[in-house]
């Protein structure tokens, strides 16, 4: 049974990866649903990862037997990287606030020098639980599917970029449109 949220998420995902695929001249045409194009960094990311875990068994060849335990490795895989990414952003954030050359009063180069320790045990961290992440999901692939999986990986942040990019281009030209009129 399909539940109404995973409709959702499918439809959503369509148009975004519609617009990806229909290049350029989508972007000038009116949105196909109300909310199309004004979505979020994270809400982009949500639909490309339930995109991965869509086609996954088609672009890997993964067998029934492999699919289930996939997901799993999978789905831990994405939400490592996710809680890394924003532990990472807000680390960063601090930096930005603290190093800021108008702060009203300068920050303690010691509080700068702890952050910067506190960013690089977690990006060693990070790398640490991604290694481990990608070894758990490799142990369930044959090489050619750790090969594929990789690829296809990659091919999905690419989209990911790529719409991210024309979104921004559609926005600044809406922007530019308005001031126009």
């Amino acid at each position: 049974m399909t539940s109404p949220r995973l409709v959702r998420t499918i439809s959503r995902l369509a148009i975004v990866v519609a617009t990806v695929g229909a290049g350029a001249p989508a972007i000038a045409q009116p949105a196909a649903s109300p909310g199309a194009t004004d979505l979020r960094p994270g809400e982009i990311q949500r639909l490309f990862d339930a995109y991965l875990v869509m086609e996954a068994q088609q672009a890997l060849g993964l067998t029934d037997a492999q699919y289930p335990g996939f997901l799993g490795r999978l789905r831990a895989l994405q939400d490592t990287r996710r809680k890394q990414l924003q532990a990472r952003a807000g680390l960063l954030g601090e930096l930005a606030r603290l190093s800021a050359p108008r702060a009203a009063q300068p920050a303690d180069e010691g509080v700068i020098r702890d952050r910067l320790a506190a960013l690089q045990e977690l990006e060693s961290r990070s790398a640490a639980e991604l290694r481990k992440s990608y070894q758990e999901l490799d142990a369930l692939l044959e090489p050619r599917q750790q090969a594929r999986f990789r690829v296809f990986e990659d091919q999905i942040e690419r989209r990911k970029l790529e719409l991210m990019l024309r979104a921004r281009q559609n926005a600044r030209q809406q922007r530019q449109q308005r001031r126009q009129q």
